[in-house]
């Protein structure tokens, strides 16, 4: 299985792909043949940033990234937090099995951080009335702009399975289907010892009682 390898904002190495690769025989010793392994090198300013995917067979997915000032700090980092998550993991890994019917597709959308809208400086007449809170919150509402929208299908998982593909690809959150309800499902990192999970209620669903 050959890695492919990008080089952004720097030259290609073959070094570094030597390295990179002698370091992740430490990842594949704990399953099968991957499916896919990609390596991504980019240079920002200071930061020299690595990263690192791992497809698996299975369906899982591996991800990790660091940055340092130093290419090879960045990928002992890096592969050192995947190996972490792969031994937490390990015997579930390999028992994997991709569960069997439908899964849902969602729509991913990248916005701009927000800014505040410029409020008129100068009026051509003095205002009549002081401006009521709505008319405020419209003046200084923030805008919202659309960077990108992607559509992914979303993978077919128990709850347990989902918390674990959270982890192992180092993500706060985790859209997937539910295996059990076939339902679209958020899993996401509440603290280090709890996660939160959101459940879109169907139309016939139960009302809550107000607490």
């Amino acid at each position: 299985m050959q890695t492919h390898f990008v080089f952004r904002q720097m030259e290609s190495s073959n070094a570094l792909r030597g390295y990179t690769e002698e370091r992740l025989e430490k990842i594949k010793r704990y399953f099968a043949d991957p499916l896919r392994i990609s390596c991504t090198f980019s240079v920002e300013k200071i930061h020299h940033i690595a990263e690192v995917e791992v497809v698996l067979r299975n369906g899982l997915q591996l991800h990790a990234s660091e940055s340092t000032e130093n290419m090879y700090s960045s990928v002992d980092m890096a592969l050192a937090k995947m190996e972490r998550q792969v031994r937490r993991y390990k015997d579930r890994i390999r028992h994997h099995k991709a569960h069997e019917g439908r899964s849902a597709k969602v729509r991913l959308g990248v916005l701009a951080a927000e800014r505040e809208t410029d409020q008129l400086l100068v009026q051509e007449a003095p205002p009549t009335a002081e401006p009521t809170d709505a008319e405020v919150a419209e003046e200084t509402r923030p805008e919202v702009t659309i960077l990108r929208v992607s559509e992914i299908e979303t993978e077919r998982l128990t709850v347990d399975q989902a918390i674990m593909q959270m982890n192992l690809v180092h993500k706060a959150f985790y859209v997937f289907t539910n295996a059990d309800t076939g339902a679209v499902n958020v899993i996401y990192r509440r603290d280090v010892d709890t996660y939160g999970l959101i459940e879109a209620a169907g139309d016939d669903a139960e009302p809550t009682p107000a607490a």
